[in-house]
């Protein structure tokens, strides 16, 4: 538990924090405190988790202590100013921000006379009467007329003070009075307590009450006391529980009298309680009493004084955040409230004050509302004596340690033990162990150790004076003992070839491995190191018992042997089985059995049964050899299956039982029918349905090995399937299978068909052309697989009267004679080679007319001009080799029809004019001497 939680509960704290604020100390003492110490303000060294019961802190020689939140200030006896814990505003004075954990000076004067440390803040009077503060000054805390945190002190209110009697703070604000009795304040004011009117924040000292004067005050964060030279009690401020003492619960904003008396002498309050001594040494107390903190012996607030019992000796009280301390005339000292123990971490409400017996001497306290308390002693107290002990016995996580409480030097002892941890240098701030409070020596076992790992351990005895320590010893814990997992403690039937393991250790470099006949190992069988934490050891001998160990070895340290583990050994080799593998599936129904052979083994007895219990068998049988096929098994059904072997009437034992699953029944195809051809390229796939209706993969390649795939698809219980988008005169393969989900059927048979080859494209002459000659060259697309080609024309589209038919045709093209002229006629064309004779589709059928002669359309001898033409062409011949017209050749003029319109004789010259003026508009063919010449008349 942070000793934060604690302190919470069990702190107070002093407006004043001192005992006679303008009368310092003129007598030194030792410094003490508890309470908590995360940020060093105990100023003993780093010991976070604090002190739950008081002890010295120190040997110097003080005059003064005052307690802030989280840090201390102090003044040595020589005047010197020190301060020690939180820094983080500044608060130590020292120039930087940087937390200290013991004391450190301010400075090097040697006049400071009183102090008085805040939340983050710290105040000072010198002896000529000047005020310094610094640290946090975020609401104008310190006065200085700034907001500026200061690391170092400034002197407050020069001119606005005079010389400073007292000072006094609270957590964000602060007052003085100086030797005029005039009260200043400054910063916080949340409720008005600087009495000027206002909410307003002052960063400099307001004198409030001009013309009254104060002997001293206490503050409270919402609320104010303050006794006059005259001994009567005043208080302003907030009054939610009545810690105003006049008989209210009302707010007041100017000082109001607390009943009549006139001989208050000490005062303390911090948010919402109050405690006041009177000169007849009585104590009051009024306000909160949620934990007892008046200490009247109840839990019920007051809003006025009540008499705290009827002693007459107390001397300084102060209360804060639940708890009340008080020291009485003779120095000794007195709690109330919530109290927290740290020794036992238990809380206590006590309603009255109780005396802590072994504390006198008492001269001066201060609390802190947060954290700590501290207290002055005219007593320097005397360490205690101790010795430790040599170890005893070390284990993996635990030693025996041991101490010897030599004297305590009168000194109230408070706990001995053990500290213990990897430093060298252990404090109980670290590990420790609680062992009582008699002197001699005691011992005890230290657990939860870490294997193989060096502690520092030392015997310790707290007392009032602080913790004595004897001499460090160093404790080296042993390596892990090893864990042994296999083979298991108390197995049997183990192989004699077998693999040891047991649990790694983080720390072993190696490992010692021992392996006997004798649990004693007097006898040892094999004594090896390793590196990793198992091992494979052969050649173990038929039924026999054996005892194993391991050892953990780093370099010269070992561990404990680990505990023995026994096993015997087979009385000889277990079957192993190979075939079919554990957990196999999509296994065939006329699989063989195999299992490995055992060259000793004279037979093998092998059992398959559908029920893993084996309470039917499949097969039960006796055999000489190490495998067994078998064609009993079902369709898609699981088998268990297990072999021993047998040497006389010694058994092996049953082999690991294995499990497999056959495969399903295969499918028959129907079509495409296997071999055919000439087939179209959109195929419908059937087959018939097998035994069992699940889904089915087809597959589709162009080669038997099915490698390269066209179709892999599943169809979901369907027999059928659409292939679409295959290429023409190609050979297909196609198969089909059962498949659900991990379980596969047989393949079926594989078939095979090929596609059709592709349509003729005819080329020439074109659908409907007219005008043609008695002899046409045939001319079409050239098809993939083709070896000949049919050509068939007819004069009719129903191809009944043929009048030309050739079925043997190895070329693209094909002259065909003799065709009546100014007669229409239609053609087809088909492919074909051997395997498809007669089975192909024609082609289109296109039509064409012959003209009454034939005609060609182009001519590269005869030229016609212009063209197009109006009333007269020019005709002019060139002649050259093949085409020599005679001068008797006639120039012919035909319309598209075939029809002849016009002959003209030829004349001697090879440019002819000609008169075409009765010709209608259209196209005409000129033909000379076997040339035809094409021209347009507009």
């Amino acid at each position: 538990m942070k000793i934060k939680v604690l302190i919470i509960l069990i702190c107070v704290f002093l407006s004043s924090n001192y005992l006679n604020a303008s009368d310092p100390l003129s007598s030194y003492s030792t410094l003490w405190g508890w309470g908590g110490n995360e940020y060093g303000q105990l100023g003993e060294g780093s010991y976070p988790s604090g002190r739950g019961l008081p002890v010295q802190l120190n040997t110097d020689n003080w005059l003064m202590v005052s307690s802030g939140w989280t840090h201390s200030l102090g003044i040595k006896s020589d005047s010197t100013l020190w301060a020690w814990g939180e820094n983080k505003f500044g608060e130590l004075g020292n120039g930087t921000g940087k937390t200290s954990y013991i004391p450190i000076q301010i400075g090097t004067e040697k006049n400071w006379k009183l102090i008085t440390a805040g939340q983050y803040s710290s105040f000072a009077i010198k002896s000529d009467g000047t005020l310094w503060a610094w640290g946090c000054n975020t609401v104008g805390n310190l006065g200085d007329s700034t907001n500026i945190d200061r690391l170092q002190p400034v002197q407050i209110g020069k001119k606005i003070l005079g010389k400073v009697k007292n000072v006094f703070t609270t957590g964000k604000g602060a007052a003085a009075i100086n030797e005029s009795g005039y009260l200043f304040k400054w910063g916080y004011n949340e409720v008005d307590t600087l009495e000027d009117g206002t909410l307003k924040q002052r960063n400099y000292p307001v004198n409030i009450f001009n013309s009254d004067k104060w002997l001293t005050i206490s503050m409270s964060v919402d609320h104010i006391l303050a006794i006059k030279p005259n001994g009567t009690l005043w208080a302003w401020g907030k009054n939610n529980w009545g810690q105003l003492g006049d008989g209210t619960f009302i707010k007041k904003l100017i000082p109001v009298q607390i009943g009549n008396d006139s001989d208050w002498v000490d005062i303390s309050c911090e948010r919402d309680v109050n405690i006041a001594l009177k000169k007849n040494g009585t104590i009051w107390a009024w306000g909160k009493n949620r934990y007892g903190e008046l200490g009247d012996g109840t839990l019920v607030s007051k809003n006025f004084p009540v008499q705290i019992g009827n002693d007459t000796d107390w001397l300084i009280a102060r209360s804060k955040g639940g708890h009340t301390e008080a020291v009485k005339k003779d120095g000794s000292y007195w709690y109330w409230g919530y109290v927290a123990n740290w020794e036992t971490l238990k809380m206590d409400t006590i309603l009255s004050p109780k005396k802590m017996d072994y504390i006198t001497d008492v001269i001066q306290l201060s609390r802190s509302p947060e954290s700590h308390s501290l207290f002055l002693r005219n007593y320097l107290a005397k360490k205690a004596k101790i010795i430790t002990l040599p170890q005893g016995k070390v284990t993996t996580n635990s030693a025996e340690v041991g101490g010897k409480f030599l004297s305590a030097e009168g000194e109230k002892i408070y706990q001995r033990g053990f500290c213990y941890d990897l430093d060298d240098v252990p404090t109980i701030s670290r590990k420790r162990t609680q062992n009582g409070i008699d002197l001699g020596e005691y011992y005890t076992t230290l657990t939860n150790l870490l294997p193989f790992t060096k502690y520092y351990v030392r015997a310790y005895v707290s007392t009032a004076a602080g913790e004595s320590y004897g001499e460090t010893e160093r404790i080296f814990t042993k390596l892990l003992t090893p864990i042994l997992i296999s083979p298991n403690k108390g197995i049997a039937d183990i192989p004699l070839k077998a693999d040891f393991f047991w649990r790694k250790d983080m720390n072993a470099l190696k490992y010692h491995f021992q392996i006997s006949k004798f649990s004693e190992f007097s006898n040892i069988e094999l004594d090896t190191e390793v590196v990793d934490s198992t091992i494979n050891i052969k050649d173990l001998e038929l039924n026999s018992e054996y005892f194993w160990r391991v050892q953990t070895i780093n370099g010269p340290y070992q561990s404990d042997w680990s505990e023995v583990f026994s096993f015997h050994t087979i009385i000889f080799n277990k079957q192993q089985l190979l075939l079919p593998q554990q957990a196999s599936i999509n296994i065939p129904i006329d699989c063989a059995l195999k299992w490995i052979e055992n060259t000793k083994s004279s037979q093998y007895k092998l059992q398959v049964s559908k029920e893993e219990g084996f309470n039917n068998f499949v097969i039960d049988t006796i055999l000489t050899k190490n495998q067994f096929t078998n064609s009993k098994f079902d369709y898609l059904k699981p088998y268990y299956w297990r072999v021993k072997s047998f040497i006389g009437l010694d058994s092996s034992g049953w082999s690991p039982v294995w499990k497999f699953t056959t495969l399903m029944d295969s499918v028959k195809l129907i079509s495409p029918v296997d071999l055919s051809a000439n087939l179209e390229l959109n195929q419908i796939f059937n087959w018939e349905k097998g035994i069992y209706e699940k889904n089915y993969r087809l597959q589709v390649a162009k080669d038997n090995d099915f490698t390269n795939m066209v179709f892999d698809t599943i169809q979901n219980k369907k027999n059928d399937a659409d292939i679409n988008n295959l290429k023409n005169y190609t050979k297909y393969f196609w198969r089909v299978r059962n498949e659900s989900d991990d379980t596969l059927g047989y393949w079926s048979d594989i078939w095979q068909y090929r596609t059709r080859m592709t349509d003729v494209i005819l080329i020439y002459p074109e659908d409907e052309k007219t005008g043609l000659d008695q002899k046409i060259k045939f001319k079409w697309s050239s098809v993939f697989g083709a070896e000949y080609y049919q050509l068939q024309i007819s004069k009719n589209e129903q191809f009944t009267d043929i009048v030309y038919s050739e079925d043997s045709i190895n070329s693209t093209e094909h002259n065909v004679p003799d065709f009546e002229p100014n007669k229409l006629y239609y053609w087809r064309v088909r492919p074909w080679n051997k395997e498809s004779i007669g089975s192909l589709l024609w082609s289109e059928i296109w039509s064409f007319r012959t003209g009454e002669t034939s005609v060609k359309d182009e001519s590269e001898f005869i030229k016609i001009t212009p063209n197009p033409a109006g009333d007269f062409i020019t005709i002019a011949l060139k002649p050259s080799e093949g085409f020599e017209p005679s001068e008797s050749s006639a120039i012919q003029i035909y319309n598209t029809l075939g029809e002849k319109v016009m002959t003209v004789e030829q004349t001697p010259s090879s440019v002819q004019r000609i008169n075409i003026s009765d010709l209608p508009k259209g196209i005409y063919f000129v033909k000379v001497g076997g040339e035809t010449a094409k021209f347009v008349k507009m």
